[in-house]
């Protein structure tokens, strides 16, 4: 898909959001989205914010309110590789300017299909992982644990893009 104002890549993988998508995402999750298309752990994030390990813990937690101080959120982008969190910030302003409902993304059919499809595939990114890691000896060491970590972040970040059009189907904006 071309880019374009609308489409954002995420990680250098080409993973790929919408602006619209990030409108109807808590912060929370805008944050896992980031993540996710980082390919990094939440460990990895937290080392090179210089955070303690309770901190980051504190971060990711969706059960605790407390999130990364503003004059961080720049080096923070840089650290997960991507501008899920500006455009997240540049979505949900703009909302507050001109109100939901003309943020909210609408699937087609075939879009809906080409999404699904790209899951499986992403799906299928986890199971090769699983199966390289576990073909050398039967056991999932620290590495290969990242590996299926960054895999199945994706597919997560995907399904998010599905419940997204869903939530907009059922709330009939």
């Amino acid at each position: 898909m071309p880019h374009s104002s609308a489409w954002c890549h995420g990680n250098k993988q080409g993973a790929e959001y919408t602006m619209k998508s990030l409108a109807n995402l808590s912060f929370a999750s805008a944050l896992d989205l980031a993540l996710g298309e980082s390919g990094l752990t939440r460990d990895d994030i937290g080392h090179g914010m210089g955070w303690s390990v309770s901190k980051t813990s504190r971060v990711f937690s969706h059960d605790d309110n407390y999130w990364p101080n503003m004059p961080s959120i720049p080096q923070l982008c840089a650290i997960l590789g991507n501008d899920v969190l500006l455009d997240w910030l540049r979505v949900n302003t703009n909302e507050l300017r001109v109100g939901r409902h003309e943020l909210v993304p609408r699937l087609s059919e075939l879009e809906l299909l080409r999404l699904l499809s790209e899951i499986g595939k992403e799906m299928g990114d986890v199971n090769n992982a699983v199966n390289k890691a576990l073909a050398n000896d039967g056991l999932i060491d620290k590495q290969e644990s990242k590996k299926i970590i960054r895999e199945s972040y994706d597919v997560l970040s995907r399904y998010r893009e599905v419940i997204v059009a869903m939530r907009a189907i059922q709330e009939g904006t």
